[in-house]
């Protein structure tokens, strides 16, 4: 009688006990797992055997530990271990409960215009956050975006991450990597070269999955679907869903233009793009005089506001006495001599401090200037509008600088990241 033997599942990757495997691709499987040392539950993914053994994979598999443990930020799966139990080579994240979004896509089509902009403006912060800390994403595609229970969305899996710090040739030049349907035209003929244009390429190609349940270029062999990116040929989002607003059809076209020198500078000004008031101006003008009042007003209106576009970040301790830090977009709305408003995906409560660094022009430093938030309101896209009060007035002159070098950076694209930043203490 012939006894068939059956290869066990494995149980345990290092000190890790594997409790069910909840996902797999090219490169291995992914397990919920539990970690005995904390009692709690993690994510670890395991590489294929085979390609366990090439020390090109390995290498690279590496790098997602290392592009990985660079960024702290709360819209990026956090990284936690790297390891080797026997031939068996492991990597551990946190584990996010949750659906991804191509998941989310394949159950219900598209989705509806404020879910889908909620979604990918935090992928934005995330992509931001990773390229200000010099690494590229390239594979941003639905799959790699997870959702968890409560909303938080997660940006997972930087296997095929960039660094710009650590680039040992590992991506040969006129190799394409990443998946194709998102992929930018010019990754298709340069992955080493690809820059941070190809990560915002990938999130207007996923924007457009989300809003209209369809696959960019889907049903296109590769070379076809090649020859079609490069050309920008492809149906807009508004054509497929007749009721997507036209600011979010625009911000989706010009962040899939072929030409990368004509999408959006950075993840920011996607953002910006997907968050801008119907209306609003993004070049900010000196209108009429300004009027100046001694004391801080309880009533916004006690002074002239003006609109501008400025683009920073806003950097929040998280941590009493060195504690860690968490980096968000933010958009400058308004700006007067009693105050500023900010728009941004978190909310501070009334009574926060921040500490505001104004733009300035080249040669110049800039100035910090203490704010209370005075008032906060939610934004129908997952945002939060608030609105900042200066401890000090600005004076006549130093608003009018600051409206002129907020014109200055406001103006043409591509321009170079803005300076202005806000730095709030928890």
């Amino acid at each position: 009688m012939a006894v068939q033997s059956r290869k066990r599942e494995r149980t345990s990757v290092g000190r890790y006990q594997l409790v069910e495997k909840v996902g797999s691709g090219g490169i291995g499987a992914v397990y919920r797992a539990r970690d005995p040392q904390t009692d709690g539950i993690v994510a670890v993914k395991v590489l294929t055997a085979h390609l366990a053994e090439n020390p090109v994979q390995l290498d690279r598999f590496s790098r997602e530990f290392r592009a990985a443990t660079k960024l702290e930020h709360p819209n990026v799966v956090r990284a936690l271990d790297m390891g080797v139990d026997g031939a068996t080579v492991y990597l551990v994240t946190e584990f996010v409960e949750g659906v991804s979004l191509g998941q989310m896509i394949d159950r219900q089509g598209g989705l509806k215009e404020d879910a889908a902009v909620r979604i990918i403006t935090q992928v934005a912060q995330a992509l931001h956050y990773a390229h200000q800390n010099k690494v590229v994403h390239r594979d941003v595609k639905p799959d790699n975006i997870l959702i968890r229970t409560d909303g938080m969305v997660k940006l997972a899996d930087f296997g095929l991450a960039k660094d710009y710090d650590d680039d040992r040739g590992l991506t040969r030049t006129l190799s394409g990597l990443g998946t194709p349907h998102f992929m930018a035209p010019e990754q298709y003929r340069d992955a080493k070269n690809v820059d941070t244009r190809g990560d915002i390429y990938s999130l207007g190609a996923t924007l457009y999955a989300a809003v209209t349940g369809r696959v960019p270029f889907d049903g296109c062999a590769s070379l076809v679907a090649l020859s079609k990116k490069v050309k920008g040929d492809i149906p807009s989002a508004r054509e497929l869903v007749p009721s997507l607003s036209e600011r979010v059809d625009a911000a989706i076209r010009r962040a899939m233009d072929p030409d990368p020198a004509r999408r959006p500078a950075t993840c920011l000004d996607f953002f910006k793009l997907l968050t801008a008031r119907r209306g609003s101006r993004t070049r900010a003008a000196v209108s009429g005089p300004l009027v100046v009042k001694s004391d801080l007003p309880t009533d916004r209106r006690a002074y002239v506001r003006h609109a501008v576009g400025v683009g920073s970040n806003c950097v929040i301790d998280t941590g009493v006495g060195g504690g860690s830090q968490e980096l968000w977009p933010l958009v400058v709305r308004d700006v007067s001599a009693g105050g500023v408003g900010l728009l941004l995906a978190r909310r501070f409560e009334p009574g926060t401090n921040l500490w505001i660094e104004l733009p300035s022009g080249p040669g110049t430093t800039p100035r910090t200037l203490p704010v209370q938030v005075v008032r906060v309101s939610a934004e129908p896209l997952g945002h939060w509008a608030h609105g900042c009060a200066f401890h000090t007035r600005l004076t006549e002159g130093e608003l009018a600088a600051f409206l002129t070098e907020a014109a200055r950076q406001s103006g043409a694209t591509p321009r170079p990241q803005p300076r202005g930043s806000a730095r709030a203490r928890k």
